[in-house]
Formats: structure tokens, sequence, C-alpha cells
């Protein structure tokens, strides 16, 4: 693996525990770590940090708010976000998928996601993306 440590991800995930499991999964392999419980904070956070390289958020969150709608917030206040999506629902992310297959930006994964894949597939977003020519 890379070293991450000058690359920041915003983690947006209502649930404590898969919270505290990704933040510890990004932060172990060397990403640095910005948490956010809802979406609104999720969206305050990103407007506080513009350092920030990705997104990993969830797509279902109380509030009324979900995962997708605040990617297209994200998107429009810098269309350069890289953002992945975690959903527990597999027809929904398939669905998602298919949706983001437009954007180089968006990726979706189904949960319960494999803590020895996500930082690799991060990684290769982040590095594909300062890669590419302008």
């Amino acid at each position: 693996m890379e070293n991450n440590k000058s690359s920041t991800i915003l983690v947006v995930e209502d649930g404590p525990g898969v919270r505290d499991v990704a933040v510890q999964m990004h932060e172990f392999t060397g990403f640095d770590v910005i948490e956010a419980v809802d979406a609104a904070s999720g969206l305050q956070r990103f407007k506080e940090n513009p350092q920030i390289d990705l997104v990993f958020a969830d797509v279902i969150m109380p509030g009324g708010t979900n995962g997708v709608e605040i990617s297209k917030e994200m998107l429009v206040q810098n269309p350069d976000t890289l953002i992945l999506l975690a959903t527990g629902y597999s027809d929904k992310a398939e669905a998602l998928r298919g949706k983001a297959a437009h954007s180089a930006n968006i990726a979706v994964v189904a949960k319960p996601y494999d803590i020895n894949i996500i930082p690799d597939l991060i990684s290769s977003m982040i590095s594909n993306a300062s890669t590419e020519p302008l």
C-alpha cells in the first residue's frame, strides 16, 4: 500500500459502530480522517475542510438527507470531489453503480464491505484522479 498520509477522507456515517470501524480502517492505512455523524454535519465539515480528497459516505442516513443527496451537493461545490458511497441494500448498490457509472468521481460499495479492499480502492481512486490530464 502506498503512503496515504497526505490524503484526507471525510467519513459520513450515522452508525457509531460502523463509523468507528471506517475511521480506524482509514487511519490505520495512513489517511487523515474527518468524521461526520449525519448528512448535515458531513456537509458542514466538507465546507470547512477544502483539503478533503475523498468522501466515504453511507447512503441511508436519518434526517431526510441521504448520501446521494449530499454527494450531489458536494459535487456542485467541488466537481473534482471523489466519493465512495456504501449501502447495506444490495439492490440499491446495483442501481447506484449504474447511475454512478457516468462519473469517474463516484464509486459504490455494498455493506458489509471488506476492510482489506476499501483502502486500496480509495488509494486507487485518489491516484487515478491525480494522474488524469487537465
